[in-house]
């Protein structure tokens, strides 16, 4: 007659229990590490968003930034040619 792993004694049931409460700790562990990558997944994806949208933003104030220099430039240039008109002109005015 077969008896398996029976000894008679329930050491085959409490081996057995013992299986099935490590199993269900592994499974919970399995669900929490799960849920954790999940968290962490959305939360890169709202980093990634978020950097994406400061890089446009970055970008939008660099060719702004570029803009006004450009024109603080040619406001340079404008107010040195006409502090040169006008010194040109005071010695006009001066020789008169």
């Amino acid at each position: 007659m077969h008896m398996g792993n029976y000894s008679g004694n329930g050491n085959a049931s409490a081996d057995d229990a013992a299986k099935e409460s490590q199993k269900r700790r592994v499974q919970m562990e399995l669900l929490i590490l799960d849920s954790d990558t999940r968290k962490l997944t959305n939360e890169k994806n709202q980093l990634d968003a978020e950097i994406r949208k400061l890089k446009q933003d970055g970008e939008r104030i660099r060719l702004y930034l570029n803009s006004k220099n450009g024109r603080y430039e040619i406001v340079l240039r404008e107010i040195s040619t006409k502090e040169e008109e006008a010194k040109r002109l005071k010695k006009k005015l001066n020789l008169l």
